[in-house]
Order: C-alpha cells, then structure tokens, then sequence
C-alpha cells in the first residue's frame, strides 16, 4: 500500500504537469508554433511507460481547451444572430449550419444582397454597420478555426504517445504497484 505522502507528492507532480501544460498550450497558440508542447511530450515519453497517466493529463489540458475555443465560436454565432434580429433582419439560414463554413459562407456571399432581399428599407447606415459586424465575425471565427485546428494537432499527437505508451506498459507487464516515477519536464 502507497504512503499518503506518496499519493499527495503524486497529486501534486500531476497537476503541476497540467497546469505547465495549460501554459504550452497557451503559448502555442499565440505563436503558432507546436515545438514546446511536443517537447515537452518528448520528454515525458522518454521517461516511459510510467509517464502515461501524466500524457493523459495533458490530453485534459488540449480537451479543455477545444471545449473553450467551441463555446466561443458559438458566442460569435450568437452575438450575429442577436446582430440581425436587432436590425430586424431575417437571420440567414446559413448560421443555422455547423462550423466556420457558415460564416464564411456569410461573409463571402454578397450580404448586401441577403440585407436587401428581406429588409430593403434599411438605412444606408444600419447596412454598412450589419456588413461590419459580419465581417468581423468571420474574422474571429477563422481565428477559433486555425487554433481549433493547431488544437486536433497537439491532441492527435498526445493520443498516439497515449496508445503507444499504453502498448509498451502492457507488453512489459504493467507497473510493478500504483505509483508511478516522477519524470522531469526540465
């Protein structure tokens, strides 16, 4: 039986290593650039086997993240349905579709055309205002799409460091009791 000591120093590495991962994660995004948070797979793969439930950690960090980014691009969606109905016009039935696609869809399309087809009493104004507001939703929603995307990267590669792990500790027997080594991440 593990000592409380254990199992709390255990508690403690794992969130440290999630809460590092959280920071990674934050910084690949902003800079576009993946290599510091495969490095730091790197090195928790290379510490073996015993690093798994540390990858699976980090998996939770990238899901919490994923699951941010899509409740964001449903809050843009909303803020331009809210858009239209406030200018009394009918919402497009493209976002009512899933994804950027809509968006891009809208902003791509002539909206001058949508704005004028249901509502052409609208003031020159109020059009040029509901055309801004489109295309700044599109804009934020292809910002949610590119880091969605870098997101599936960092995920898909903590998934297969997941599995292979996983193999390798089930090959070599498992883990000689419930306590796991304490890889370095520096």
């Amino acid at each position: 039986m593990s000592n409380p000591l254990d199992k709390l120093l255990n508690f403690a590495h794992r969130s440290y290593v999630r809460m590092e991962a959280e920071q990674l994660i934050l910084e690949c995004l902003e800079l576009e650039d993946l290599a510091p948070f495969n490095d730091m797979l790197e090195k928790l793969v290379l510490a073996g086997a015993t690093s798994l439930y540390l990858i699976r950690e980090v998996l939770e960090e990238v899901l919490s993240a994923k699951s941010i980014l899509n409740q964001e691009g449903l809050g843009v969606r909303q803020d331009l349905m809210d858009a239209f109905s406030e200018f009394g016009v009918n919402v497009p039935e493209l976002l009512y579709a899933d994804g950027p696609e809509a968006f891009q869809q809208i902003y791509h399309q002539n909206i001058k055309q949508h704005i004028n087809a249901v509502a052409p009493n609208l003031l020159a104004g109020d059009e040029a205002l509901l055309q801004e507001i489109c295309s700044d939703a599109s804009e934020r929603v292809v910002n949610i799409a590119r880091r969605l995307s870098l997101l599936n990267i960092l995920e898909d590669a903590a998934r297969d460091w997941m599995s292979s792990l996983a193999y390798e500790m089930i090959r070599s027997g498992g883990l000689e009791d419930d306590t796991y080594s304490k890889p370095t991440l520096h």
